[in-house]
């Protein structure tokens, strides 16, 4: 089966931190294949900008009429176009094609470069909104094309996008104290979703946003699932943002912890997750290829919670899990394609679940734990060894009725984390 192809338009960033590098990284890591032109060669890095070097508009044409020719496209992005000629270029190319059009008006870069120079903002307007399935543009970017001035407010920019021919809206990165906020208009119909803040800024957030959400709607999906998508997938990219200039983080594209991201969030958001998680909570882990310590593991660091308002994850970070990443370790020694698991409450009720499911779980008893292993911090991994003892194929589960002290538990594994997703909800 053929990857979905996304074509990325937009400037070169030769720190990689954003641009058509960024959106390389991204819609690779998201299983996609990405097709790439260059509208303009920029001059940065994590610490500031020097300047861009516009391709000409021929040459911008070229490139996406080659791509055309050959490649049966599932979604576009636009990101930078910088000037009225590239725009018509762009535009002109773009008239005929199918595939939904995210369009991200990006005006200015994180590092302090103009991406679009302001006598073009009129010429994106007319030309690339009225293409646009989706326009993605924050707050400024939105009052700058909307034309509603400073102050007006998402619903009166996003409603002003809307009439100028974007046919759904997001405003993105709305802060509301130590909260961040995202405005849909979609066919005339209104939602927000929230999410914490970062107290930092992070270079290509935007880049993994809109690519990431031109992967998702080129699988079929409709705006709002694919901007709920789009944001977890951001989200996960910039707690994972490393630094690896002197300057600005910049966004990752871990494929493990965009997988990992989203099958958290729909663990989260299963109906009765909470009957799940264990005094203890719960962690859900994903292991490199040939991991050899919980350094190699990513995991949920705080784990995840249950509350009042529903189950409730923190963000995702390598070595964060100690007892689940120690029990993945132990089963991926004797079966190495298993690489995810996550721990669940156990007892009578949740032992006939399973087997009501077909899932199978080997036992062990931590009452018969030696005390030299109890005594040196070593009981998951004994007890993961006891329950593998001749076993031909990797378990669903390995579960312990508990001890003095300690709750009964299962740590349900797969070999990714949508394995181990679907088992969770075999076992509600």
């Amino acid at each position: 089966m053929r990857p979905a192809c996304v074509l990325c338009i937009g400037g070169s960033d030769p720190s990689s931190g954003a641009g058509i590098q960024g959106d390389v990284r991204t819609v690779s890591s998201l299983g996609a294949h990405c097709l790439a032109a260059v509208t303009a060669v920029t001059f940065q890095n994590t610490s500031g900008y020097a300047g861009t070097e516009p391709l000409r508009p021929k040459s911008v044409r070229r490139q996406i009429e080659s791509v055309l020719e050959d490649f049966e496209i599932g979604a576009v992005k636009v990101g930078m176009v910088y000037n009225s000629g590239i725009i018509s270029s762009v535009a002109r190319c773009l008239a005929g094609v199918e595939a939904p059009i995210v369009a991200d008006p990006v005006m200015a870069s994180t590092t302090g470069g103009t991406l679009l120079k302001k006598g073009a903002v009129a010429k994106y307007a007319k030309k690339i909104l009225p293409l646009a399935h989706v326009a993605t543009p924050n707050m400024a970017e939105a009052e700058s094309l909307s034309g509603v001035g400073r102050g007006a407010g998402a619903r009166a920019a996003a409603s002003a996008l809307a009439g100028m021919g974007a046919r759904n809206v997001v405003i993105t990165g709305v802060r509301r104290g130590r909260r961040v906020r995202d405005y849909l208009l979609e066919s005339g119909r209104w939602s927000s979703m929230s999410s914490p803040a970062l107290d930092f800024e992070v270079h290509g957030s935007g880049c993994a946003f809109a690519s990431s959400m031109a992967v998702f709607l080129a699988g079929g999906d409709g705006v709002r699932k694919s901007l709920i998508r789009a944001r977890r997938h951001a989200r996960a990219a910039m707690d994972g943002a490393s630094r690896a200039g002197r300057g600005l983080p910049a966004a990752s594209a871990d494929k493990l912890r965009a997988r990992l991201a989203e099958a958290v969030a729909q663990f989260v958001a299963m109906p009765g997750a909470e009957n799940l998680i264990p005094e203890c909570r719960t962690n859900f882990v994903f292991a490199k290829k040939g991991a050899r310590s919980s350094a190699d593991v990513l995991a949920v660091d705080g784990r995840i919670t249950r509350t009042l308002l529903g189950p409730s994850a923190g963000r995702l970070a390598y070595g964060a899990s100690e007892h689940v990443s120690a029990a993945l370790l132990e089963v991926s020694r004797e079966f190495p394609l298993v690489r995810s698991a996550a721990n669940i409450r156990y007892g009578r009720d949740m032992a006939a679940r399973m087997a009501e499911a077909g899932l199978s779980a080997a036992l062990y008893d931590r009452s018969r734990e030696p005390a030299d292993t109890k005594a040196r911090g070593s009981s998951v991994r004994w007890g993961v060894r006891a329950a593998l003892r001749g076993a031909r194929g990797p378990p669903d589960a390995v579960c312990h009725g508990g001890d003095a002290g300690k709750e009964p538990m299962a740590v349900v594994f797969g070999e990714d984390p949508e394995s181990v997703l679907g088992k969770l909800r075999r076992c509600l």
